[in-house]
């Protein structure tokens, strides 16, 4: 490690973060609980949090149809990571926390062209702002 990071929070996406049951997923999008910000299409499903341990949890989705190559889905995909990955500690993590929560969401890619980084990064903003939006107003 180096000196001067000691305070700093690891910005990590363990894989506890990601949601990969299969009824769990299932369970996501029978409640049909969804927003639409361009480009993602949001799923999210909100719990009580069980203990210091438990994370929110992400699925990420692109569609075959709209990328024939995986190279171009998998691009897509850690795009949408890397922004994730950079961002939730600062604007889901904390507003869930206060509330006993937490989301198991899934992000699905609505458009059949690969958009620039900056642009899925502020989207991605938009999300997680929109998730504690909904969270917070379910609370009053």
């Amino acid at each position: 490690m180096r000196p001067g990071n000691a305070n700093r929070p690891r910005l990590t996406f363990h894989k506890r973060e990601r949601l990969c049951s299969e009824t769990a997923i299932a369970d996501l999008f029978r409640l049909r609980q969804q927003f639409f910000c361009f480009p993602f299409r949001c799923f999210y499903q909100f719990r009580p949090a069980n203990g210091e341990d438990d994370v929110n949890q992400l699925v990420i989705s692109v569609s075959k149809r709209n990328f024939k190559h995986a190279v171009d889905r998998n691009r897509v995909k850690r795009l949408i990571r890397e922004a994730y990955r950079l961002h939730h500690r600062e604007h889901l993590d904390p507003v869930l926390k206060a509330h006993g929560q937490r989301v198991r969401f899934c992000l699905s890619y609505a458009t059949s062209e690969i958009l620039p980084y900056k642009f899925i990064q502020d989207k991605i903003i938009e999300v997680l702002k929109r998730l504690t939006n909904v969270e917070q107003s379910k609370d009053s």
